[in-house]
């Protein structure tokens, strides 16, 4: 886990924070914007940024999840940017994660988009900005 603080927008940041301008500057199918990225950082806790990648979404985003600090019930705001290459994910893909999120911490409040990135290949790439509560 990247747990080295950077400033971004004058919010401190643990992880890359040059994922949070890639997701800015994305134009997607369900974009996210600064302004939700914004009301992440916002909110109470610490503000982690990590990813994953891997040929299958729900393993992808296994990957962002396990290197968040703590578990999952701490996590009281979740931004998840999906970004897929060649192969699009199923909408009943992204319903399962958010549902399985749901399901284990009802509290949460997750917002999330989709976006295209050639890059990938076959792979995707989920990025997770969360708050964790101390």
């Amino acid at each position: 886990m990247n747990n080295e603080i950077s400033i971004w927008n004058g919010y401190p940041v643990h992880g890359d924070i040059k994922e949070l301008d890639r997701i800015i500057e994305s134009e997607g199918i369900i974009t996210l914007d600064k302004d939700d990225i914004v009301s992440l950082l916002a909110a109470e806790g610490e503000s982690h940024v990590t990813s994953g990648v891997n040929a299958n979404l729900g393993e992808a985003f296994n990957e962002a999840v396990n290197a968040l600090p703590g578990k999952v019930d701490k996590v009281e705001e979740l931004l998840i940017d999906f970004r897929f290459g060649n192969r699009q994910p199923k909408m009943s893909e992204l319903s399962s994660i958010t549902d399985t999120l749901s399901e284990t911490n009802p509290d949460i409040n997750i917002m999330w988009g989709i976006t295209s990135d050639e890059s990938l290949g076959d792979s995707c790439k989920v990025v997770l900005v969360a708050a964790v509560k101390a």
